[in-house]
């Protein structure tokens, strides 16, 4: 009877790990779908799929795709607090933490993109055709950093792969250290600059795309700003440290070597962790 009962028990776990590592699979899945679908949109791939708006609708319009925007920003925002994520994973296993994070941000931005206002008034274009496949390759470039910021950091951590496969294996969940890769040696946030480069850098910018564009950048600030407050309290003084000699946005390409000539060892970093 006791073996039977053992039997059931790891019979269960196996089926409870089988399903977490599936649902994990399922949300990165939708919401790298989705982040492809706003890189495709941004380059011009895809129209965004609102119900176009007349001049006599813009406030209509304007009133829509703020409410979109606050929609993302407050489930993208929230749901990446250390208070939310306490409480939230006492209603779901720790390991589908991130995934149910990622899913979110999937089933949100999806919807956001197909529900976008248009508004195709043209507000720049170049014409000119090496000049545009200049700005287009800049603006890969853009959302190629950004792809490259998640690797350095960890890809399948950040969209939570790593923890549901820890979970599959019956693995205890790790985090990655602290550390500074690549980019995050002169950029304390790649993933925003790559965001940032990539909703702006357009050969043609529409009025719907510029909304779209001023108000990403209202979160990316909003964002980093509560992202470093995490951060801070996180790792104290050697995220303070980082933070002193590394710029966020903005690169600063200097800053090793002038901490080198004073002999001071970088610090590692770990930031964007949960932007």
């Amino acid at each position: 009877m006791n073996a039977m009962s053992t039997t059931l028990v790891s019979s269960r776990s196996l089926i409870y790990r089988i399903a977490v590592f599936g649902y994990g699979v399922v949300a990165y899945a939708i919401g790298v779908a989705a982040l492809l679908a706003l890189i495709l949109t941004m380059l011009g791939v895809f129209p965004f799929a609102g119900v176009p708006l007349g001049a006599s609708s813009f406030g209509a319009g304007l009133t829509l795709d703020a409410l979109l925007l606050v929609v993302f920003a407050l489930q993208h925002s929230v749901m990446a607090r250390p208070s939310f994520k306490a409480r939230w994973t006492r209603l779901i296993p720790a390991a589908a933490e991130r995934s149910t994070y990622v899913l979110a941000t999937g089933l949100v931005l999806a919807p956001m993109l197909a529900l976008w206002a248009p508004m195709p008034n043209v507000v720049w274009s170049i014409d000119a055709p090496i000049l545009r496949w200049c700005v287009l390759g800049l603006a890969v470039a853009g959302w190629a950093y950004l792809f490259a910021a998640s690797f350095a950091i960890n890809h399948f951590e950040l969209f939570g792969l790593q923890q549901v496969y820890q979970t599959l294996r019956g693995r205890p969940l790790t985090e990655a250290p602290f550390r500074e890769r690549w980019m995050y040696r002169f950029d304390r946030h790649p993933i925003m600059t790559g965001v940032l480069i990539g909703v702006w850098v357009t050969p043609t910018m529409t009025l719907g795309h510029l909304l779209f564009a001023a108000g990403s950048t209202l979160y990316v600030w909003v964002g980093v700003f509560f992202e470093e407050r995490s951060l801070l309290r996180q790792w104290g003084s050697e995220y303070e440290e980082y933070r002193e000699r590394v710029g966020a946005i903005v690169p600063t390409f200097a800053s090793r070597r002038s901490m080198r000539e004073i002999g001071v060892t970088p610090a590692t970093s770990r930031s964007e962790k949960r932007s």
